[in-house]
């Protein structure tokens, strides 16, 4: 009977240790996602509201960004990521211009340097040229 408990208590301890190893040798570093809204605070006698008009993310894995209009007000719902490096600052921008509660998505194909950290920007604004509206600022890790 000693035997079976000192065997299993090797065994467990062996596969303790297996799986410290197994952790100990993942990536050093992974990316942190961004994720938030462009709102505003809608106040009555009542108390106030949160109205949330565009949604946007930055996605760490694959390097990929989106927004989604989330009112029908006639806005376009905007993001943009924003990062530095050797090679400079680099801005790219997406609008959701189909219309409330629809979502584009970009990114693919662009390469962001690993442990660079990304701003993205959410906001709302009237047509292509119209001036950012409610614009927040939310940060992430390429």
């Amino acid at each position: 009977m000693r035997i079976d408990t000192a065997a299993r208590r090797v065994l467990a301890g062996a596969a303790f240790t297996a799986a410290a190893l197994a952790l100990g040798t993942a990536p050093a570093f992974a990316g942190s996602n961004a994720h938030g809204y462009s709102y505003l605070e809608d106040c009555s006698p009542l108390g106030c509201a949160e109205v949330r008009l565009a949604e946007g993310w930055f996605i760490a894995d694959g390097d990929d960004w989106k927004v989604c209009d989330l009112e029908a007000d006639g806005d376009r719902a905007m993001v943009a990521v924003y990062w530095e490096d050797s090679g400079g600052s680099h801005y790219h921008r997406l609008a959701a211009t189909r219309g409330a509660h629809t979502c584009e998505s970009g990114g693919q194909g662009v390469d962001i340097p690993e442990n660079k950290k990304v701003t993205l920007l959410v906001w709302h604004q009237d047509g292509a040229d119209g001036s950012p509206k409610d614009e927040k600022r939310y940060s992430g890790t390429a």
